[in-house]
């Protein structure tokens, strides 16, 4: 049974790993992140980080959090506050 659960739960961190690569990344202004893409239909945010290639690829985030971040005034502060540690994700 846990073996079925964790092969479950691979899937479909692979599944939303692959959605990410698809994402349309867009730069945004910020110290913090320098590009964030989002799939409304699979609810996946990616954000990508200043000087590093990871992505970070977060799951079930509501269109209402995508839109905030995109409006902050400070990109960075809202990420940290509204995005980090609040949904599941995977670093890719």
């Amino acid at each position: 049974m846990k073996k079925t659960a964790l092969a479950l739960v691979f899937l479909l961190l692979s599944s939303i790993a692959a959605l990410a690569a698809d994402v349309e990344m867009t730069s945004v202004e910020s110290s913090l992140l320098d590009k964030v893409g989002y799939d409304p239909e699979a609810k996946v945010l990616v954000i990508q980080m200043n000087f590093s290639s990871d992505r970070y690829v977060y799951s079930d985030v509501p269109q209402t959090v995508y839109d905030g971040l995109m409006k902050a005034a400070s990109k960075g502060s809202y990420y940290v506050k509204k995005i980090k540690g609040q949904y599941p994700s995977q670093r890719k």
